[in-house]
This record gives C-alpha cells, structure tokens and sequence, in this order.
C-alpha cells in the first residue's frame, strides 16, 4: 500500500485526496468499474485518449463513454502501475488487501 499512497498525489488532483471525484470520477466504486485489476492497470497504463485509441470509446464493465481526459501513466513501470491500482481498489473501493495484491500482480 505504501507505494500507491506515495504515487496517488499525483491522481488525487483529479480524483480527490479522499476519492470522491472532482475533474476525475471518484475512485469508491473502481472495482464495480474494472471488477478485475489488468483493466485498471491498462486504464492507468494508457489513459483516456489512447484507451479510445487502442481499446474503444467505452472503458469499465457498465461501458462508460470516455468522456473525461485522464493523462496516460505509461511511463511507470508495472510494478508502480499495480501498487497504484491496489491503493485505489483498497482505500477507496473497499478491496480486501491480499487479495487485491495478488490480483494486481504484486508479491
């Protein structure tokens, strides 16, 4: 958890210290959005304008439209991409920590 509270300033811009949203959707229900964390991470990874690129117009499991812009996060390595996806499905979504460690490709 302690590297994705050290990069989440970063997103808290947008998605509020807390998660609650602000120019970005709140986090606190990210895993109903990406039940599963490769999405979220590739989301992070690629950001909305080459989500929409690559993937399609829609991101998360309801098909939302990409309708905001989220900057891209490819410049961190995998192992940043997945400490961030746990922090949010964690602190804000209500993740069970092991579980969503393993899930998001960490020891």
């Amino acid at each position: 958890m302690a590297g994705g509270r050290e990069i989440f300033p970063t997103c808290a811009a947008c998605h509020g210290v807390d998660g609650t949203g602000g120019a970005g959707p709140a986090l606190t229900s990210v895993r109903d959005t990406f039940p599963d964390c490769d999405t979220h991470i590739e989301w992070i990874r690629l950001g909305s304008e080459r989500w929409k690129a690559e993937v399609g117009p829609a991101y998360g499991s309801q098909d939302k439209p990409v309708d905001h812009v989220m900057p891209p996060f490819g410049h961190l390595d995998d192992q940043s991409l997945g400490r961030i996806a746990m922090y949010e499905r964690v602190r804000f979504g209500g993740g069970d920590p092991d579980a969503e460690r393993g899930a998001c490709g960490l020891s």
